[in-house]
């Protein structure tokens, strides 16, 4: 009976470590890419986020490529 609680408890830990690092990776991932971090859908969304001046340079250039590569 011991044993059945030792491989449930691994289970568990290999279950949350597996949580924690997507979500780690999905976070990475949401940083480098402008179109899910400014929630970019559009042309017109595109153009609006390059005339904010809160965004970043490396973002806007970015930015840039994706509305002159539709």
């Amino acid at each position: 009976m011991t044993w059945i609680y030792v491989i449930i408890a691994i289970v568990i830990l290999m279950q949350v470590g597996i949580f924690i690092m997507s979500r780690r990776i999905r976070k990475r991932e949401k940083e480098d890419n402008v179109l899910l971090k400014y929630n970019i859908n559009s042309r017109q969304r595109a153009w609006q986020l390059l005339a904010d001046p809160e965004i970043s340079d490396e973002d806007k250039v970015k930015i840039r490529e994706f509305y002159e590569a539709d």
